[in-house]
């Protein structure tokens, strides 16, 4: 091995032992001050003390750039950023070795739970694009990991902190060894994707590291300043509390004041008899609105309150939360100062309900004292009509008046009593509104005192819970010497714990390879099936041949029937013959309607310019009329504005006569204001107050009737108003009228004009139209003898392709006779082509049997095929079932693994926690160290089973992943063939389908073209039979009978 430079104060290489946890053959490189070091392999187990000194020997002071562990059965580890320091500078900084060979040294966080299998990692190692997207980078992103790394450091780093429990270092242990586990593999992962790293990229991931030491050290601080605002916090949540109490009881305060309102509103109404006027009972429902007003705002204070009380539950639940939050602190500050603030405007405004509260209670003292005026007052009248109605019963007119006063009287009583049992029944409505409203306060009261009391319970239990841990903590400071002792019989019971839990790790493995090995045995028989049903499948494939052969002959043999059954069908559409006749007669017919329409075209011209004239006449008369109706709506105009001024004078008297209302309507209300101040006077001198009331009545009594007059005023202007709007209306509605009839006659004229163009076009079309008849009666004409013509040859055509079809020796001859044509023995011809036609049928008869016959065929064999093809979904289901159960059990035994693998961990971090405490509690007697070296023999051993136990469960891994991977890939095979097969059925059934429904198609043209030439046959026969009896009738059957070239068809 090369040696340093002096400068880095190395020692020689025997005395740099490497710390080899377990297995053979590992190496450990060095870069220390830009020399690469190599130290040689050794079986050797070193302590960790030893290491230590060797480092602190080797590189004190120095920055350790790389420490790479290579080995055959190990994952290579890479140590990054671990700053070691001599004797002079302080101790080594970091985990200690005996921790975990793979945990990174000084001040590095790795984080997450990274457990994969070796292929799913290297794809996922494949998968990344950059050196810096270390799970360091994770780990400091992630608010879980925080606690843990605190703990440890606390824990592991520190000899003057506090002491543990026994309960609390088992939880530290469990930690540890996932953190142990997570930073195995993620050094592994890293120290691969350093080795394919350049030297600049791999200087840039150590700026990274060091930038992220950097941020942990800050995220420490920021984790003491939020544990300071959780404090804060909480007392601010206590005094909140204090401040929800003191709100709970004004609310309660504010109930019992509503109940006394409602109390006294009752007893108002009990004691109210007869209502009072209309102004008391605006103030009363003036007082009930604002009622109503403060019974929704205490409402909605209660709704905030309860809202707050969530607010605050949510924030207790949330308070274990705080510590991982970056900026979480400054948030819940803020939040407090604005729980601070609502709970002041919460005081506020119980303030002001109080104030109001207080204020109803007056108003509502002073409407009893005022309702109680009013019955004075109203016995006062009564009893002063009563001594005027005996006053004036001497005088029968008298009587008749005070009888009518005394009715006026009355009914203006009836009107203030049914006023009075409105307003009663209004306010007991209000009532019901009011005691609905207490129940739901009440509800909301209960709601609150609940939240309240679940908060109070939650913090006094959480008071509890710290009291507990405060016991707990000081019980462990007592029994600190007993633990230690524990301790060493703890790893006593740890070793053979872990010898233990070697044999079942061993035995469990074996179980593990059995059933590995019973599962490759299941998967080859599943392929040696799947290979037999891909010979099934490939027979399948030939009888699909064979049938697609089959299906094209049979096509082919269609096809020349359909080529047949065209010609047949080409010869017999030409045969237009019968349209001639019935064209000749729609010409005809075509000539009369035509010059019948030319009279009535005639007829209507005539009417048309008679129509035209008086039109214009009347067009005159309405425009005469039209200019008279403009000269009267020029006159109406004039009246209008007229009438317009003289109703903007009675517009200004209006304004006068209500600035005078107006007046006298404020002079109203200081005498009815003077007149409540002196209700109030009236305890004090009751006389004084009688005399004002009855000259305020007299007041009051002249007023009306000066209202009343003012009234019949206004009602006269309105009645006036009314009929000039009338006069306007009726006006108005005269000149839509004129313009509706100018209008309607324009209209009229342009459709008359139209009338005319259309007429004229008409003509046109019609003249057109007669010309085109005619031209195309000449051409019909002549198609129909070229028809004729065509007929006899399509006839003739038709023969002998059915001849050619059936063939000469197949073609029966009626009575010996030769061939004929039709154009010269048409009833001859027509009973041969008959004859043929059945031949034609018969044939047809067998196609269709032969068709069906192969459809029966075809039919059985899709169905031979469907149920092999079920079959073999049956076992393919059944495989997979077995897949699935393979791969169940596979679960089963990788929970299993990972529990093992989890033990394994725990005994880990168990011995290296108990190495770290030994150390820390060691005393410099001969006899503990002594305890001390042979208990560090212990943990070395241990880790070195547990390194074995590590590759075992490495080993089993990679056994599970390829047992995986060939699972896999037979499932896709499989699954690949299963998709072609079904995608080449149902292509076969698909042609089959066409060509089924193509056979059933051409049956159907053949029978219809069959029928047709039956329809036409039948036709020619009918005109063959009235030609011969026009020809019989007029004496020419002796010359068809001598010349057969005499009888054609031909008209």
């Amino acid at each position: 091995m090369a040696s340093p430079p002096p400068s880095d104060a190395s020692v020689p290489t025997s005395d740099m032992p490497p710390f080899v946890p377990g297995g053979t053959g590992l190496s450990v490189v060095m870069r220390m001050g830009g020399v690469r070091e190599r130290m040689p392999s050794s079986e050797a187990s070193v302590s960790p003390r030893q290491h230590a000194k060797w480092l602190r020997g080797a590189g004190g002071g120095q920055q350790l750039r790389g420490w790479r562990v290579h080995g055959d059965t190990h994952p290579r580890v890479t140590y990054r950023s671990a700053r070691l320091q001599g004797a002079d500078g302080g101790g080594a900084r970091g985990h200690h070795w005996a921790k975990s060979y793979g945990a990174c040294a000084g001040s590095a966080r790795l984080s997450g739970v990274a457990r994969r299998t070796r292929a799913g990692s290297e794809e996922g190692e494949d998968g990344d694009g950059d050196v810096l997207d270390t799970p360091g980078g994770e780990k400091f992103n992630d608010p879980s990991a925080t606690p843990s790394r605190s703990k440890r450091t606390r824990s592991t780093g520190t000899k003057g902190g506090v002491n543990l429990t026994l309960r609390d270092q088992e939880k530290h242990i469990d930690n540890l060894k996932k953190e142990n586990f997570n930073i195995k593999l993620k050094v592994h992962f890293l120290e691969e994707r350093l080795a394919q790293l350049a030297p600049d990229q791999i200087d840039a991931a150590l700026k990274h590291n060091i930038g992220l030491k950097i941020e942990v050290q800050q995220n420490r601080l920021e984790i003491k300043k939020m544990k300071k605002l959780v404090l804060e916090s909480q007392r601010e949540l206590e005094r909140l509390q204090r401040t929800a109490a003191t709100s709970q009881a004004r609310s309660r305060e504010l109930e019992e004041k509503l109940e006394e309102r409602d109390r006294e509103i009752r007893e108002l109404r009990r004691r109210r008899a007869v209502g009072p006027d209309d102004g008391l009972m605006r103030d009363i429902e003036a007082r009930n609105a604002e009622l109503e007003e403060e019974l929704e705002n205490v409402r909605g204070l209660l709704e905030e309150n309860a809202e707050e009380l969530e607010r605050l539950r949510e924030l207790a639940e949330q308070r274990a939360d705080m510590s991982s939050g970056g900026g979480g602190g400054e948030r819940w500050r803020r939040r407090v100062e604005e729980l601070e603030d609502e709970n002041e405007d919460l005081r506020v405004k119980m303030d002001e309900l109080e104030e109001l509260a207080t204020r109803g209670n007056d108003e509502k003292e002073e409407l009893v004292d005022a309702v109680e005026t009013l019955k004075l007052e109203i016995e006062d009248l009564q009893r002063r009509r009563h001594a005027e109605s005996i006053e004036r019963s001497q005088s029968r007119a008298m009587v008749l008046e005070e009888r009518e006063e005394r009715e006026a009287v009355e009914d203006d009583l009836n009107a203030v009593r049914d006023k009075l049992a409105a307003a009663q029944i209004e306010l007991q409505q209000r009532e019901d509104d009011v005691e609905m409203k207490n129940r739901e306060i009440e509800e909301l009261v209960a709601e609150h005192t609940r939240i309240v009391e679940e908060l109070d319970n939650e913090w006094r239990g959480e008071v509890d819970e710290t009291r507990g841990q405060v016991e707990e903590l000081k019980d462990v400071l007592e029994q600190r010497d007993v633990e230690a002792k524990e301790l060493r019989m703890h790893i006593t019971e740890l070793e053979t714990d872990t010898n233990d839990l070697h044999d079942k790790f061993e035995t469990a493995l074996a179980h593990l390879e059995r059933e590995s090995e019973e599962k490759d045995a299941e998967i080859e028989a599943a392929n040696r099936e799947i290979e037999k049903l891909g010979e099934q499948v490939y027979a399948l494939e030939e009888d699909n041949e064979r049938l697609r052969e089959a299906s094209e002959r049979l096509r082919e043999d269609e096809a020349a029937e359909r080529e047949r059954l065209e010609a047949l069908t080409a010869a017999l559409k030409e045969e237009l013959a019968q349209h001639v006749e019935t064209l000749v007669e729609e010409i005809q017919r075509e000539r009369a309607s035509s010059e019948r329409f030319q009279t009535e075209l005639d007829k209507a011209e005539q009417e048309h310019d008679a129509a035209l004239r008086r039109e214009h006449r009347s067009l005159e008369a309405k425009e005469s009329a039209l200019q008279s109706a403009l000269n009267d709506l020029a006159r109406t105009q004039s009246r209008l504005t007229q009438r317009e001024s003289d109703l903007n004078a009675v517009q200004s008297a209006l304004e006068a006569l209500e600035a005078e209302s107006k007046k006298r309507g404020e002079s109203h209300t200081t005498a009815r204001f003077s007149l409540q101040l002196e209700v109030d006077r009236m305890k004090r001198d009751l006389e004084r107050l009688e005399d004002e009331l009855a000259r305020a009545r007299k007041e009051l009594d002249d007023r009306e009737g000066k209202n009343r007059e003012r009234d019949g005023a206004i009602d006269s202007l309105h009645a006036s108003n009314r009929d000039l709007a009338a006069q306007l209306a009726a006006q108005t509605q005269a000149r839509l009228n004129v313009t509706e009839k100018l209008d309607d006659a324009q209209t009229q004229l342009k459709a008359a004009e139209a009338d005319v163009t259309s007429f004229r076009a008409k003509v046109a079309e019609l003249e057109q139209r007669l010309a085109k008849d005619q031209r195309s009666l000449l051409s019909a004409e002549s198609q129909y003898r070229d028809q004729l013509t065509e007929r006899n040859t399509l006839l003739l055509t038709i023969y002998q392709y059915m001849d050619r079809i059936l063939g000469v020796e197949n073609t029966p001859k009626k009575n010996g006779q030769a061939e004929t044509k039709p154009f010269t023995n048409f009833s001859v011809f027509h009973d041969n082509l008959i004859t043929r036609l059945k031949s034609l049928s018969e044939i047809q008869g067998m196609f269709e049997k032969r068709v069906k016959s192969a459809e029966a065929r075809y039919a059985d064999r899709l169905n031979d095929m469907r149920k092999q093809l079920d079959t073999r979904w049956r076992q393919i289901d059944r495989f997979e079932t077995s897949l699935k159960g393979a791969a169940e059990q596979k679960a089963i035994w990788r929970k299993k693994l990972s529990a093992r693998e989890g033990e394994v961990e725990a005994l880990k971090a168990t011995t290296t926690e108990l190495q770290a405490q030994l150390v820390s509690i060691r005393k410099p007697g001969s006899a503990d160290s002594m305890e001390v070296r042979a208990l560090t023999a212990r943990a070395t051993n241990a880790e070195r089973r547990l390194t074995n136990l590590q590759n075992q469960l490495l080993a089993s891994e990679e056994k599970v992943a390829t047992m995986n991977q060939k699972t896999t890939v037979a499932d896709n095979k499989w699954e690949a063939r299963v998709r072609e097969y079904e995608s080449r059925l149902r292509k076969a059934e698909e042609a089959v389908k066409r060509e089924r429904q193509g056979a059933k198609e051409r049956v159907f043209e053949l029978e219809a073209q069959l029928k047709s030439l039956q329809r036409q046959l039948e036709l020619e026969n009918k005109r063959n039979q009235k030609l011969g009896e026009l020809t019989e009738a007029n004496g020419l059957g002796r010359k068809s009978n001598s010349s057969p070239s005499n009888s054609s068809p031909v008209r």
